[in-house]
């Protein structure tokens, strides 16, 4: 159920514009907060996608395997947003918000967030280990991880932390196929997030590492990276690209000069590897600093709710949340694969207490049945 009421103003350089915008939703069960919530959503949606919208595909063919996948994205990006009204008629909340929408590039480009995410780096595996040659050790699984997360830093715009010791999948021939971590259903992904309290994993596979050319010839290598971000609540695969590059000349990889030196990105190999570490580098920083942020409950005490992010994270008092909860039974396919589960929205909380690393909540809004407890997570609007 959504109204559109869209009214636009004026244009300001480059292009940027202001707009009214309606969404609406149903309450159901008196819950007046996952009603606004939806409005508001639905709201941001429809202004994003009055600009038109972008859709992009791709084909991937492994052996025994086609699989496509498609995205939709608008173009345009919503800066800022607020709430100026909100009605109720006929059991359904109507809110009208002003939204920022800045174009010319997509929200991968230029998406500005309140909040920080914080992205986890695993370490990068070879899917054809014998491309490493037994003088080179496997060092560069490892140091690929730490290599991206200050290459990621540096941009200023996500937080990183790295484990190059690492490795979520199977194996890297199966990526993205995860491992199961140590809890019950919980995939290796979201135990990192946790550990490291960030809200966005990145992984990857070495696809290709061989070194060409003969004794009388100039040696080439192959660098070819397949990276993937994930969820860091429950593992899904968000996005995947291919990077690709080629060192030519000296590419046997020495004990020195040091991984990140410059000497080390000066000589014929680190060129070639560093230009690749920035592509996948500049690609996860777009895609994940677009997406919502997320923080976990740490523990409960009586009216008040402690989560694992702060300051650091861009949180201040007097921002509200909204708790998501996981409905079970998890949802299945026909052939009793676990594809997920839903996530339904049980209330909202305002921060009461600040701290570098954690807030104290309270709820000002909740479903009738919801009760928070620790690990249960809380996203931004």
């Amino acid at each position: 159920m959504l109204a559109g009421l869209l009214l636009a103003a004026m244009a300001t350089l480059g292009w940027a514009m202001d707009v009214m915008v309606e969404g609406s939703a149903p309450i159901r069960n008196g819950d007046l907060g996952q009603a606004r919530e939806l409005a508001i959503r639905r709201a941001l949606s429809r202004a994003s996608e009055s600009r038109g919208v972008v859709i992009s595909s791709q084909l991937s063919v492994r052996p025994g395997e086609v699989s496509e996948s498609a995205q939709m994205r608008s173009s345009a990006c919503t800066q800022d947003n607020e709430v100026v009204s909100e009605r109720i008629e006929e059991g359904a909340l109507t809110v009208t918000v002003r939204v920022t929408l800045d174009g010319d590039g997509g929200c991968s480009a230029g998406c500005q967030r309140s909040y920080i995410n914080k992205l986890v780096v695993t370490g990068f595996a070879f899917e054809f280990p014998e491309h490493v040659l037994p003088s080179e050790d496997t060092w560069v699984a490892n140091q690929t991880g730490r290599a991206l997360a200050r290459a990621v830093a540096k941009q200023r715009r996500l937080l990183t932390e790295a484990d190059g010791s690492a490795f979520p999948y199977i194996t890297p021939s199966q990526a993205p196929a995860p491992l199961v971590g140590a809890k019950d259903k919980e995939t290796l992904f979201s135990t990192l997030a946790r550990q490291y309290r960030g809200q966005y994993v990145l992984s990857g596979v070495y696809r290709d590492f061989e070194i060409s050319g003969g004794r009388w010839s100039q040696q080439s290598r192959r660098i070819e990276i397949e990276a993937f971000l994930h969820d860091g609540a429950n593992g899904a695969v968000l996005a995947r690209r291919t990077f690709l590059g080629v060192a030519t000349g000296q590419v046997h990889i020495l004990n020195k000069p040091s991984v990140g030196s410059p000497a080390f990105y000066n000589g014929d190999f680190g060129r070639a590897w560093g230009k690749v570490i920035g592509e996948i580098a500049s690609w996860a920083t777009g895609q994940a600093t677009c997406l919502p942020f997320v923080t976990r409950v740490l523990k409960v005490e009586k009216a008040s709710i402690y989560v694992d992010n702060g300051s650091e994270s861009g949180l201040s008092v007097g921002d509200t949340l909204n708790l998501h909860l996981w409905q079970e039974p998890p949802v299945k396919s026909l052939s009793e694969t676990i594809l997920g589960q839903e996530k339904r929205a049980g209330g909202t909380a305002v921060i009461k207490s600040i701290y570098p690393n954690f807030a104290i909540m309270e709820l000002i809004e909740t479903a009738s049945s919801a009760k928070v407890r620790a690990g249960d997570l809380f996203y931004s609007q």
